[in-house]
């Protein structure tokens, strides 16, 4: 409602909790590995990683925390196996550093969404949350940022 009492016509579309910006990435690495490490530790059924493992991936985090690696909105898209009727998304903020996205937050799911068989599961899906218009956009992201979009073949 407007200040009037008037429904407004645009209203801000909600939009997907995800750090958006180079450096809200880079600062979100180091929290979200940790907690996940956490996690990983709490539960008995996961192997622990190795010295070498854990060397090298916190090499990786510091060249990262140094500026290395470029900021990365990576949205995987898909269609459901049956009928190719509903697409869905997974989207996941991080830094991608030697051909690995390391996530700065837990991934968001978009979805389903209804739509014809015959599109391709990343237009839909951009139809749905990509606009030019900052206010109606459900992803927003600084410029210095990359969008992938990737239509992965499985469900």
């Amino acid at each position: 409602m407007s200040p009037t009492g008037h429904p407004q016509k645009h209203a801000a579309r909600p939009s997907l909790h995800l750090p958006s910006t180079a450096a809200a990435i880079r600062a979100a690495i180091r929290p979200h590995r940790d907690a996940l490490a956490a996690e990983l530790d709490a539960d008995p059924h996961t192997p622990a990683l190795t010295p070498e493992e854990a060397t090298e991936e916190e090499v990786l985090i510091a060249r990262i925390e140094a500026g290395d690696g470029a900021p990365e909105v990576f949205v995987r898209c898909f269609s459901d196996k049956g009928t190719g009727w509903m697409k869905t998304a997974t989207i996941t903020a991080g830094i991608r550093i030697d051909d690995y996205l390391f996530e700065a937050a837990n991934p968001v799911h978009f979805g389903p969404v209804r739509c014809r068989p015959t599109e391709k599961p990343h237009q839909t899906i951009k139809r749905h949350i990509w606009r030019v218009s900052r206010s109606r956009s459900m992803l927003v992201v600084e410029p210095d940022v990359s969008v992938v979009w990737y239509d992965d073949p499985r469900p």
